[in-house]
């Protein structure tokens, strides 16, 4: 879903405030059985951070929610999102 206010229109999903500022965010639809992404559309295919925000919610639609308390990423969910490039690294 495109959306112009991502920090309020998260924040209202969500039923709580933050107050860090929120760049996107995803809610599984188990009614409609779909992962929906509320973010912001890139403003051209070099928008590196607003892809990537799309990338980080598609991510939750896969894995759910893999942020621990302070919002880092759980140690043994890493390996889902980096991967070596040496095979014999793994």
């Amino acid at each position: 879903m495109r959306v112009d206010d991502v920090h309020r229109t998260c924040q209202g999903l969500a039923g709580r405030k933050e107050f860090l500022a929120i760049l996107g965010c995803s809610r599984w639809s188990t009614e409609k059985r779909r992962c929906e992404i509320y973010a912001p559309a890139p403003r051209s295919e070099g928008d590196v951070q607003r892809f990537a925000t799309l990338g980080h919610e598609l991510m939750h639609c896969f894995e759910g929610n893999w942020h621990d308390r302070w919002g880092r990423m759980e140690k043994e969910k890493r390996s889902y999102a980096v991967r070596s490039i040496d095979p014999a690294a793994e």
